[in-house]
């Protein structure tokens, strides 16, 4: 087994896929990397196998017969796991599709054809992201509420202060979409260095209003860009920072509403 396959070691892998070459290109790259796997062939037979067993990561397929991974992923996120990392194999790839896919919870999209490389990268970036030692652990309040946000910090240092909280609270609603705004344009232009540098200024924000999805993404986005690496990640990574902050806005609103 080589050393780059070493972090699957273990893994257990749910291959959704109907097409029979691309079942077995699948398996025979995972094979001799120690991860264990299943097989099914439509999104409906996915949801029942991630219902009666637990996974570290879903490759799904998009178009199946009987159920698509789209509507299929839309129930997993909905019903059984918020967390469980699922990667889309499609051959649409567009920014319109990222987008779309990214909104029912689809964590990377692997285009076909891929080659070993892209394969491995992609499983990799999710397993070590999303944290695959606590997936499927998800509590009724874990899948309602998608993203946690921590003010303790913030309470400790303003005590009985209201008006201080309103104000840091302001101050971050007001600033972070500029700075999601900012790490977006650098990306276009492809500046990586002012990708790396706002998505560590980002990182420095969330210390007090602290959003662990939030500060995930953003580290992973300066980490890539600081490595020069994974960077065809990075727009699907903005996408989620987008709408896991919106999620994070709902609930400071709410917050604003108590003092």
């Amino acid at each position: 087994m080589d050393n780059q396959d070493q972090f699957l070691l273990g893994k257990k892998i749910l291959i959704a896929e109907d097409d029979f070459v691309y079942q077995k290109l699948i398996t025979h790259a995972l094979q001799t990397t120690g991860a264990y796997f299943n097989i099914v062939s439509n999104g409906l037979e996915a949801i029942e196998a991630i219902m009666k067993e637990q996974y570290n990561l879903v490759l799904m397929d998009i178009g199946m017969p009987v159920l698509d991974g789209y509507e299929a992923t839309k129930r997993i996120r909905a019903n059984i796991s918020s967390t469980l990392p699922i990667i889309a194999m499609t051959g649409w790839n567009s920014k319109e599709d990222i987008l779309k896919f990214a909104e029912v919870g689809i964590n990377s999209v692997l285009a076909k054809p891929f080659g070993l490389a892209v394969f491995y990268q992609i499983l990799k970036d999710n397993i070590i992201l999303q944290g695959s030692e606590n997936l499927n652990a998800d509590s009724p309040k874990a899948l309602k509420e998608k993203v946690t946000v921590d003010l303790s910090l913030l309470n400790e240092f303003s005590q009985t202060d209201n008006a201080y909280k309103k104000t840091i609270i302001n101050m971050f609603l007001d600033t972070m979409p500029e700075t999601i705004q900012q790490i977006e344009t650098a990306f276009q232009a492809q500046n990586w260095d002012e990708v790396g540098k706002l998505a560590h200024y980002a990182k420095s924000s969330l210390s007090v209003i602290s959003v662990e999805e939030l500060r995930t993404l953003v580290t992973a986005i300066e980490f890539n860009t600081k490595k020069l690496e994974n960077l065809h990640q990075i727009e699907t990574l903005i996408v989620l920072l987008k709408l896991k902050y919106q999620e994070v806005v709902a609930f400071l609103q709410e917050e604003l509403k108590k003092y």
